[in-house]
């Protein structure tokens, strides 16, 4: 062992300061043997040391100090090599001056580092991240890497990977061409069953990173609604998650004050209180490292901000107050908190005060005893100065107030003396959507601006509470594989101008029994599908695996299969098979919900898998069916393509997509969802043998 090896050992075991001074060795000497050290498991104590010469500015060490890079790149221990970085990491000046060498040593063949060790390969993309986020060195080799990073790598790396792109988007978010890079990667680890929930949580965070920042209430709620979403689904597929649990109650109380719902107010917070003591209780005497700890302290700052916008929302329901300073007190700093508060790193209040403040100078609106309470607090701020009152946040509330309204007086006005009949001056319709059901305009669109100019304010919010309980109901009654999948689908489907009302409602639920069946088909076992034989008698016949015997997979064998799995579900009572006198033909199996039907048409192929393939030879029947209803239905394929050279079978979300079909002439486009059953299997285990 080498004497500088040694000699940290020895420091270490007696629990002194490891530092170079203390080694008691020559300069040239340490020097010789640090980058063997450093790629060693002393490579710790090195860093240290290291960090402690520069907090010195001792420059005679810079020798030994610059042969730590070098070595920490042939460092095989995920252990040491994290823990070196967060010894040098401690002194911003020896990140600062070793910061360059060591990210290149960091993401030099990082790639191939990725499939011999994976572990090791995300510790060192870790280190090279907080490097470029404490401004150590410039982001663009680290920019440069993350483009690089493969979606479809080991899932010892993968797991590790959506905190770091999360990190990133913290630091750079507002770096547009990066941070849509890194979205991208995000969503598409949704798709990975290691990845989903974290990556579902990062986009989460984006989102609401996003509605802090924006500058119309329209973009604001509408990524507050989808960050709840994205937080909903982590939640709900992995119960640990109660920082995914954190923010979907933020994001409630959010959009709830600024509709003035108090009880949905008070129940997110009482979420948030409990959800954060049980956070609490799981990682407790855990190891937690340093930099993990802001998303945790936006955690607390969450909390205190919600605790103060249900004690305001409170305050402007009530009728009278006992102590008008102190209410006024309570609201004020609500207001003051919307502007100020930065609860997410790098973020602003902007998005936030443009749904709060208006909300809070709305109550003063409809509380004329409070507006006079807070004229009187702006105009005599000499009769209240022992109480530390706000005085200039009351007087900017009260311009805000005052400028409203003589706004809509003069829109009044001038609607009275021109005589116009403008159901929606200035797209005030679309501005009340926006802050009282922004759920409710996600999910119906135009369709939402018919609803909204017939019912009044109250009406709206408890249309609101429903789609938002609808939302996450179906949220609970899936997975995360399929959540996603089913949020493109629906996304794309939206396009089509008629998929609205009650044809959205229906036909989204039977997409999603559709994805559900694919995802079963493609796990389910043969004896769980079809029971088990007696001893001695061949297995049962099952379509989907590589035939066994003369008997060959068919298209009624899908057909029957996919029949009775809606049998079995929630759409037992509305499904007919083959029904005759739909398009002048035959039907495979139809799902009717009143007036409304929808065709899935079923078809095998065993010469190609290709999306066009299928497409051109058989979108035209699927979509003919579609001609004298809601124009859409389903194109289910058994593929019976070879599977000997795929190696593997598509994933559930591979396997199913949106397309549209318009004959010659037609002006309605007809769309269909399309979904392959994977045939002409074998199991798992198949792929291993010789």
């Amino acid at each position: 062992m080498p004497q500088l090896a040694d000699r940290l050992t020895e420091l270490a075991a007696d629990g002194q300061p490891i530092t170079f001074p203390a080694l008691g060795l020559a300069p040239d000497t340490v020097a010789s043997q640090a980058g063997d050290v450093a790629a060693g498991p002393f490579a710790p104590y090195l860093a240290e040391a290291v960090a402690d010469a520069y907090n010195r500015s001792d420059t005679q060490w810079q020798p030994a100090a610059t042969a730590l890079p070098e070595g920490l790149a042939a460092q095989r221990s995920v252990l040491h090599l994290t823990a070196s970085m967060d010894a040098l990491l401690h002194s911003p000046a020896a990140a600062k001056a070793l910061g360059k060498p060591l990210t290149a040593a960091l993401l030099d063949g990082l790639p191939d580092r990725i499939e011999a060790a994976p572990l090791l390969a995300a510790a060192r993309l870790e280190g090279a991240v907080r490097l470029a986020v404490a401004e150590a060195v410039t982001p663009f080799k680290l920019w440069q890497a993350l483009e690089d990073v493969p979606t479809d790598g080991p899932e010892d790396f993968l797991e590790r990977l959506p905190r770091l792109l999360g990190l990133t988007l913290d630091r750079w978010a507002d770096e547009d061409t990066f941070a849509d890079t890194v979205r991208t990667l995000l969503q598409h680890l949704t798709h990975d069953e290691a990845t989903d929930v974290d990556a579902m949580f990062e986009l989460g965070c984006d989102l609401l990173r996003r509605a802090l920042s924006s500058q119309d209430i329209g973009t604001v709620t509408t990524h507050l609604v989808q960050a709840r979403h994205q937080f909903e689904t982590a939640a709900q597929a992995e119960e640990a998650r109660h920082d995914a649990l954190t923010y979907a109650a933020v994001c409630d109380a959010i959009l709830a004050f600024g509709r003035a719902d108090a009880a949905t107010i008070n129940h997110a917070a009482d979420q948030i209180a409990s959800t954060l003591d049980q956070r609490q209780a799981w990682i407790h005497r855990t190891h937690q490292p340093e930099w993990l700890q802001p998303r945790r302290s936006a955690e607390i700052a969450w909390h205190h901000l919600v605790l103060q916008l249900r004690a305001a929302a409170t305050t402007l329901q009530d009728d009278a107050w006992m102590d008008a300073w102190q209410a006024l007190d309570t609201v004020l700093a609500a207001y003051s908190a919307a502007r100020t508060v930065r609860p997410l790193t790098g973020g602003t209040g902007q998005g936030l005060a443009l749904l709060v403040q208006p909300a809070i100078e709305d109550g003063f609106l409809r509380q004329q005893a409070f507006l006079a309470q807070l004229r009187r607090a702006a105009q005599e701020t000499t009769q209240h100065a022992a109480r530390d009152f706000d005085a200039a946040t009351a007087i900017t509330l009260l311009t805000a107030i005052e400028t409203a309204a003589q706004r809509e007086t003069n829109s009044a006005n001038s609607s009275a003396d021109d005589g116009s009949d403008d159901d929606d001056p200035g797209g005030a319709v679309l501005a009340r959507l926006q802050r009282l059901a922004p759920t409710l305009l996600l999910q119906l669109n135009d369709q939402a601006l018919g609803i909204a100019r017939t019912l009044d304010d109250q009406q709206l919010r408890v249309l609101e509470g429903f789609a938002h309980d609808s939302d996450v109901a179906r949220l609970k009654a899936t997975d995360p594989l399929i959540v996603p999948k089913l949020d493109q689908l629906m996304a794309e489907l939206s396009a089509h101008p008629s998929f609205t009302g009650e044809v959205r409602q229906t036909f989204s639920v039977l997409v999603e029994q559709t994805l559900l069946f694919l995802k079963s088909r493609s796990d389910i076992t043969r004896t769980n599908l079809l029971g088990s034989t007696k001893k001695g008698e061949p297995p049962p016949f099952d379509y989907r695996r590589k035939p066994e015997g003369d008997r060959k997979p068919v298209e009624a064998d899908l057909q029957r299969d996919f029949h009775q799995w809606l049998q079995k579900g929630p759409l037992h009572n509305v499904v007919l098979v083959e029904p005759v006198d739909v398009g002048m033909g035959r039907a495979d199996v139809m799902a009717h919900f009143g007036a409304l039907r929808y065709l899935t048409e079923i078809k095998q192929d065993a010469t190609d898998n290709d999306p066009q393939y299928l497409e051109s030879r058989y979108l035209t029947q699927a979509a003919e069916y579609s001609n004298t209803n809601a124009p859409f239905g389903q194109l289910l394929v058994l593929d019976l393509t070879p599977k000997n050279d795929t190696q593997g079978n598509l994933r559930v979300d591979e396997v199913a997509w949106t397309t549209a079909h318009r004959p010659r002439g037609a002006t309605t486009d007809r769309a269909v969802v399309v979904g392959l059953v994977a045939g002409n299997r074998t199991t798992p285990s198949a792929y291993s043998r010789k």
